[in-house]
C-alpha cells in the first residue's frame, strides 16, 4: 500500500513545487549580478596600459522569470570591442550599456558598478622578468631552511604594454604557505594572475625548492687572517693572526665544513682610517651557512714599514 502511495506523493510535491514557482516567478525581484568583462579585436601590436576591472556589478530589476532568464544566459558577459581604436584613450560608460552586454527584454538596469571604464592603450613590447616565489614557511623547532629558494624557470618572458611594463621589477608566482616543515620542499605552482587582461604570461608551471635540514651549530678554528691591499713598503702583523668562528646551517653541511671553506680578511685601506688600533674581520664561506660568532671579535695590528 506503502508503495502505491510514494508515486502520488511525489508528482503532489512536484506539482506544488511547480505551482509555487508559477505563482512566485510572476513577482518583480531586485538582484545584482556580475558579468566578467570581455576585450575583443585589440591591435596586435597594442596592449592595454592600465588596470581594468574583472567584471562589472548591475543592479537590475525584473519578474522572477526574466531574472531566470538572465542568470541562465550562456556566455553573458560586457564586451569591449577595441577594433575601431584609433585613441589612446577610450571610455566607457552606462549610456554604451546596450552595446556592450546583451541584457534581455524586459529587464531593467537599476545601477551599474563602475559607472565608467577607462581602457588605456600603449605600443606592446617583450621583455624578460624573474620569477619571485610568493612563499611563507614555518618550521619545526630545531629545523630551518638551507641555501635559498630556487625556481625553475628562474625568468618569463611577459608580454604588455611598454609604460607598465616598464614599472614591474619581477613577476610573482601565486602564495604559497607552509607550516611546521621539516623536510625539503619541490612544489609545482602557477605564475600569478595580476593583470588579466593587460600582461600576457606562459601557461606554465614554476616549480620551486628549498632544502630543509635540522640546525646545528659548529666551532672552525685557527683560519688565517689575510690583509688586503697592502703597500709594497708596509707590512701589516696582526694579534693573533688567526680566527675561530661559530657557523650555524643544515646539520648535513655542517658536517663537511673545513677552515679550507673559508676566507678570513681586513682591508688595509680601513686600517689606514682607524685609530683604535682593533679592526673587525670579515669573514667569507659558502652561501649557505651562516657565521655566528667570531673570536675574537677584534684583532689588533701593527703597521711596520
Amino acid at each position: 500500500m506503502k508503495e502505491r502511495r510514494l508515486p502520488i506523493i511525489l508528482i503532489s510535491l512536484v506539482f506544488a513545487v511547480l505551482l509555487w514557482a508559477s505563482v512566485n516567478l510572476g513577482n518583480e525581484f531586485i538582484t545584482s549580478v556580475t558579468v566578467p568583462i570581455r576585450i575583443d579585436n585589440i591591435a596586435h601590436n597594442k596592449a592595454i596600459a592600465e588596470p581594468l576591472p574583472d567584471s562589472i556589478r548591475f543592479t537590475i530589476r525584473a519578474s522572477g522569470w526574466e531574472l531566470l532568464k538572465t542568470l541562465l544566459t550562456p556566455d553573458l558577459h560586457y564586451t569591449i570591442d577595441l577594433s575601431a581604436s584609433r585613441r589612446p584613450v577610450h571610455l566607457f560608460t552606462v549610456k554604451d550599456l546596450q552595446g556592450h552586454v546583451q541584457i534581455p527584454e524586459g529587464v531593467v538596469v537599476v545601477t551599474v558598478d563602475p559607472e565608467t571604464v577607462r581602457v588605456v592603450l600603449d605600443d606592446r613590447i617583450e621583455r624578460r622578468f624573474a620569477v619571485v616565489p610568493d612563499i611563507a614557511v614555518t618550521y619545526r623547532d630545531g629545523f630551518g631552511i638551507v641555501g635559498h629558494i630556487t625556481t625553475s624557470p628562474d625568468s618569463i618572458t611577459l608580454s604588455g604594454a611598454r609604460s607598465l611594463l616598464d614599472r614591474l621589477d619581477a613577476w610573482k608566482t601565486v602564495p604559497l604557505r607552509y607550516t611546521d616543515v621539516n623536510a625539503p620542499i619541490t612544489a609545482s605552482i602557477p605564475l600569478s594572475p595580476l593583470y588579466r587582461f593587460e600582461v600576457t604570461r606562459p601557461d606554465t608551471l614554476i616549480t620551486v625548492r628549498f632544502d630543509v635540514q635540522p640546525i646545528a651549530e659548529r666551532t672552525i678554528t685557527d683560519i688565517p687572517i689575510e690583509v688586503l691591499q697592502v703597500p709594497e713598503q708596509r707590512r701589516v702583523v696582526l694579534i693573533p693572526p688567526k680566527v675561530n668562528i661559530i657557523v650555524r646551517s643544515g646539520v648535513n653541511n655542517v658536517a663537511n665544513l673545513s677552515g679550507g671553506d673559508f676566507q678570513a680578511y681586513i682591508d688595509y685601506r680601513s686600517i689606514l682610517l682607524d685609530t683604535s688600533g682593533r679592526m673587525s674581520v670579515t669573514v667569507i664561506g659558502p652561501d649557505h651557512v651562516q657565521i655566528v660568532q667570531l673570536d675574537p671579535p677584534l684583532i689588533q695590528y701593527v703597521v711596520r714599514k
